[in-house]
């Protein structure tokens, strides 16, 4: 008990000695992440009724004409419904803290140090397990949605991912576009390295040409167009900060619902909701572009 008793009073004096300063050039992400790091909790940031891009600043998403400006400093003893309020009347901005695994809002009455404090719901799943729940409830979600993907069980592989150190690949593809000339077909990959990521692609020894490219491009932020003579992809994606999952370091936010047994399944829902967006955004982008 007293080594336990330890670590607890080593996160309390952690987080609430923890600050950081928040300016309008920081970005969503930027801002999020240096709030997870430094108090545990999660940070909700919202442009109108939405979740903010990741990649906006602060000052881009503002609203309201009476907003003060500068900058503040974020301190783990600050009340949560103090934090939100100077948010709002400095940034202009709506942000809203929820728990650790990001499953429910805490109360405005508490610190923001406490926050990061409040207990996270898991069946303690192992980290072996936690990647066959991905792989296995992915896929069945994408093939509800209509993708051709032939059911893979992933455990063999599984193993080999977490006795490695060179972070073996892994993953499906599966065809997504002919192209007008009916001569390739554009395929989309979900490979697993450190955490999970996208790959698109011509099928065969080819992988992408300058029509490719040009149709790659602009479709989303998350995507980064390959060179048209890149001998792997044609471009490749990421998942958003929400959705990420590093199974090499288990750190990443996705992991706060992936490991509760309440919200994993939503969770994993709202993963393959962004690929199928993604490749609806990619197929339309080829109807238009006439590939």
């Amino acid at each position: 008990m007293g080594i336990i008793n330890n670590l607890i009073n080593s996160l309390k004096d952690n987080f609430t000695m923890a600050e950081f300063n928040i300016s309008g050039r920081m970005t969503v992400s930027s801002l999020r992440k240096q709030f997870k790091d430094a108090f545990g909790a999660t940070l909700r940031v919202y442009k109108g009724a939405k979740f903010a891009p990741e990649n906006a600043t602060l000052a881009s998403i503002r609203s309201g004409e009476n907003v003060k400006g500068g900058e503040l400093v974020c301190k783990g003893n600050l009340q949560v419904g103090n934090f939100e309020a100077k948010m709002k009347d400095i940034f202009g901005i709506t942000v809203k803290v929820a728990n650790p695994d990001n499953t429910k809002l805490v109360s405005g009455n508490i610190t923001i140090a406490a926050a990061g404090r409040q207990a996270v719901e898991t069946d303690n799943l192992t980290d072996e397990q936690l990647q066959c729940y991905f792989w296995d409830t992915l896929q069945d979600l994408l093939i509800a949605k209509g993708y051709a993907i032939e059911k893979r069980d992933f455990t063999a592989d599984i193993e080999d991912y977490a006795k490695s150190t060179r972070y073996k690949r892994y993953g499906v593809t599966f065809d997504i576009y002919k192209t007008k000339n009916r001569k390739n077909i554009v395929t989309f990959s979900i490979l697993m390295k450190e955490r999970y990521f996208f790959g698109i692609r011509y099928k065969g020894e080819a992988p992408t040409g300058p029509a490719l490219a040009a149709a790659l491009t602009g479709v989303d932020p998350s995507i980064d167009v390959c060179p048209s003579d890149d001998k792997n992809w044609g471009a490749c994606a990421t998942a958003s900060p929400r959705n990420e999952l590093n199974f090499k370091t288990m750190k990443s936010e996705g992991f706060g619902k992936l490991k509760n047994p309440t919200a994993r399944a939503a969770f994993m829902a709202g993963i393959a909701n962004e690929i199928d967006g993604l490749v609806k955004k990619l197929v339309k982008s080829f109807q238009c572009k006439a590939l």
